[in-house]
This record gives structure tokens, C-alpha cells and sequence, in this order.
């Protein structure tokens, strides 16, 4: 399984937000970073959580790690792989609690729509 990470500074961040996008490889229940790259959302005039989004599907993930995410985003992926929403803490922490099972994909987006704070 793959998942994208929003990162910042090393701990989980918004789509538009983040500095970079980091894929992660999980098996057997351990997690190891593939790749990275500078967030295209920096560079988007407008809907920045989907710039971000879409760079993570094109990477071919299962699943995003955010710290939030509005209802454009939410929706544009929802049929199409997991959100898991996290506090903003280090990412070994939040794939540690996802493979531990202590958080459960998102049902819902964090906000309507916007930066949110």
C-alpha cells in the first residue's frame, strides 16, 4: 500500500499547505519513504488542496495522510482511495497510528471549503 503525506517541517500538514508530498511504501506492517517532491499547490493560483491531490493519485497512491482537507478535495478522491486526517505531528507518528489501527478513514471533509484555520 502507498501513501502520500502533506509534510511540512517533518509533521503532517494541509494539501495546500505543505511544503512537500512524501510516498510512503508500507508492508508488513512497516513503512518506508519511496519519494518526495515540492508540493505543486505552492505554485497553483486556485484550488490548492487539488493540485496537491491530484500530484498523489498521478503517483499511484492508496491513500492520503493530511491534517485537514475541505469538501473539493474530500470529494474529488473519496470514491477513489482512503483520507486519513491526523493532527499536525511527525509523520513516523501518524503512519504508526494508522498501521496500529487507531485512526480510521476520514467519512467526511474537516471544512467546507478555503484555507482552513
Amino acid at each position: 500500500m502507498k501513501f502520500a503525506v502533506a509534510v511540512s517541517g517533518n509533521k503532517v500538514n494541509g494539501p495546500g499547505e505543505s511544503e512537500e508530498i512524501q510516498i510512503y511504501q508500507v508492508n508488513d506492517g512497516k513503512f518506508e519513504l519511496v519519494e518526495k517532491y515540492a508540493n505543486p499547490a505552492l505554485e497553483a493560483s486556485g484550488a490548492r488542496g487539488i493540485q496537491m491531490i491530484r500530484s498523489a493519485v498521478d503517483h499511484g497512491v492508496d491513500a492520503l495522510v493530511l491534517s485537514e482537507i475541505g469538501s473539493p478535495g474530500f470529494n474529488y478522491v473519496k470514491n477513489r482511495m482512503k483520507i486519513y486526517i491526523v493532527p499536525e505531528i511527525p509523520v513516523n507518528e501518524a503512519l504508526k497510528m494508522i498501521l496500529d489501527g487507531q485512526v480510521k478513514p476520514a467519512s467526511a471533509a474537516t471544512h467546507e471549503h478555503g484555507h482552513h484555520h
